[in-house]
């Protein structure tokens, strides 16, 4: 789904809400591409200079957007996760 299509599809299930709406999709978008490439590349990862094993940096990048969607609760977002 493109993010257009995403914004259009939340405001219709949340009329009103354009801003909120669109604040939305955005952290659903950084979730959706932080998962992504975890899922492509694994949770460790070797740093680029070093070769050392490090965290993936995009779980710090998921979680951060799980986080700040879980505030915007008040929303029906059911049509995104489907």
């Amino acid at each position: 789904m493109t993010r257009q299509a995403a914004v259009r599809a939340l405001v219709k299930a949340n009329p009103g809400k354009l801003d909120v709406c669109v604040q939305y999709v955005d952290l659903w978008s950084e979730y959706r591409e932080a998962t992504a490439n975890i899922l492509q590349n694994g949770l460790i990862v070797q740093h680029p200079r070093t070769m050392n094993p490090i965290t993936n940096p995009y779980v710090t990048i998921r979680d951060s957007a799980l986080k700040k969607m879980q505030l915007l609760r008040r929303l029906n977002v059911e049509v995104l996760w489907k």
